[in-house]
């Protein structure tokens, strides 16, 4: 009797022990399965698309998963509810804070209150293998004029508003014209005046793409 009475209770002890093991896994598995409402682009929007026209991205909101979610998501369009689309925005991307800002728009550019735009042309390997895009910040770097100079950073942290398509220009050799071509493209900023004539004009430059 004393056996069987022993086997009972070492059988509860056993289907407590397992409940309580399944219930800290499913704990932590609930978690990993939450999920954060986002906003999506419903179609493509141009620079200085007001965040107060987007009614159709408001009245569908989507449901991702916490990890998958990206730093600066938009998780309340309320957020940017004054403010305008910066840079291009394609239908499907997640919309996030550093797309919009109060801007003023000239010609389908949107321009920052305070800066002007500013263009250079740079080669692929000024802009970073062609990862420079819209929305982009970046470091300025004055390339050194000889082998006995040093190289300088003409500005910290530049944002890109535009970037253009890359063409292929000839480029002339030392002694004799080369039939060479050189992929290179035109790149816009937002800068202050007093930005702004540290690169105007100049042709050794390089940028270095800082962390989104």
């Amino acid at each position: 009797m004393a056996r069987k009475i022993l086997l009972v209770v070492a059988s509860l002890t056993l289907v407590i022990a397992g409940a309580a093991l399944y219930l800290s896994l499913a704990k932590p598995t609930a978690n990993a399965g939450s999920s954060v409402t986002v906003f999506v682009a419903t179609g493509d929007l141009g620079p200085g698309t007001k965040a107060a026209t987007l009614t159709d991205v408001q009245d569908q909101p989507v449901q991702v998963a916490a990890n998958l979610v990206p730093p600066n998501a938009l998780t309340n369009l309320a957020q940017v509810a004054a403010l305008q689309t910066t840079v291009p925005v394609f239908k499907g991307q997640i919309l996030m804070t550093r797309m919009f800002s109060p801007t003023a728009t000239t010609g389908g550019l949107a321009i920052p209150p305070g800066t002007n735009a500013i263009t250079i042309q740079l080669t692929d390997p000024g802009r970073v293998a062609g990862f420079v895009q819209p929305g982009s910040k970046v470091v300025v770097y004055q390339v050194a004029a000889g082998p006995d100079s040093a190289g300088k950073v003409v500005l910290q942290a530049a944002e890109v508003i535009a970037v253009g398509p890359t063409t292929a220009n000839g480029k002339a050799g030392e002694g004799a014209v080369s039939n060479k071509t050189i992929p290179t493209a035109l790149i816009t900023f937002a800068l202050s005046p007093v930005e702004s004539v540290k690169v105007v004009g100049r042709e050794d430059l390089y940028l270095g793409l800082l962390p989104s």
